[in-house]
Parts: structure tokens; C-alpha cells; sequence
């Protein structure tokens, strides 16, 4: 009966302390971080408060990302439009996409000079961001999603 009650008693210390609430943020790439850090410095600079990382919207990025490797366009490729990816109750939202561009400094620098991305980027009514990268097939795909909760 003891030696039952350590074994039982240890196996509950080990998976309560090996069972860790993984934080978003260890699901995000370098890539995918450093796109949010560069979106927030451009509306840093033109006095727009910084978005927040969102996890579901880091999720339905994710998703799009390897919709753009299938089909590159903001309808999915079932059809439907991109928006019905986001999983999250928003009042507003907007979707950046890419293609080919090597690292998260090159797809801004694309971004930032089309006027409609940048629209979507420094749009002060939006409060929160997702980004997607996959590498596939040797072409790099981007995706930004933004919503206002």
C-alpha cells in the first residue's frame, strides 16, 4: 500500500510539473515575430498604438499561410473568403498577404509601399495582430491578419 501511494503521489508531482500552459509565444517564429515588432515600430512612428498579438489569430494565420501555398488570393481555396479563418468575435478586420520575399524586413518594406497595405498596417481601429510564415516549395508565404475586439 505505500509503495502504491508513492508511486501514485509521484506520478502527480511529475505531470503537475511537467504539465506547463504553453505560452503563445512559443508557437511564434522568428519570422512572424519580427513582422509584428516591425508593424508596431511603423505605427509607433505615426503615433498609432502598437497591436497586440493575438493566439487565435496567430492560429487562422497559420491556416491562410498554407491556403496561399494551395492558392494565392484572399479567398481561400474552397472558396470561401479569408475571413472566415478568424475564429475570434470582431468589429472590424483586415488580411495582408504575400509572396517571395525572404525575410519579415523585405515583406514590410513591400507592405509599406502598397497603399492599401499600409492602410490595413497603420489603421488606428484595429487592436490586434496575427502573422503567418510557411516556407514552402522553395517560395516564402506571409499573412497578416488584424481584427478590432
Amino acid at each position: 500500500m505505500n509503495k502504491l501511494m508513492f508511486f501514485l503521489f509521484g506520478c502527480l508531482i511529475c505531470f503537475s510539473g511537467c504539465a506547463k500552459e504553453v505560452e503563445p509565444e512559443e508557437y511564434v517564429s522568428e519570422e512572424e515575430k519580427e513582422v509584428i515588432r516591425l508593424v508596431n515600430e511603423e505605427r509607433t512612428k505615426a503615433g498609432i498604438v502598437p497591436l497586440e498579438m493575438e493566439r487565435s489569430l496567430m492560429q487562422s494565420c497559420d491556416i491562410r499561410a498554407e491556403d496561399l501555398t494551395i492558392k494565392f488570393s484572399h479567398d481561400r481555396p474552397n472558396g470561401e473568403p479569408w475571413h472566415t479563418v478568424i475564429e475570434i468575435e470582431s468589429k472590424a478586420s483586415g488580411e495582408n498577404i504575400a509572396y517571395g520575399q525572404r525575410d519579415a524586413k523585405s515583406v514590410m518594406a513591400t507592405w509599406m509601399n502598397s497603399a492599401g497595405h499600409r492602410a490595413n498596417i497603420l489603421n488606428p481601429n484595429f487592436t490586434h495582430i496575427g502573422v503567418g510564415y510557411i516556407y514552402k516549395n522553395n517560395t516564402a508565404y506571409w499573412v497578416q491578419l488584424f481584427t478590432k475586439k
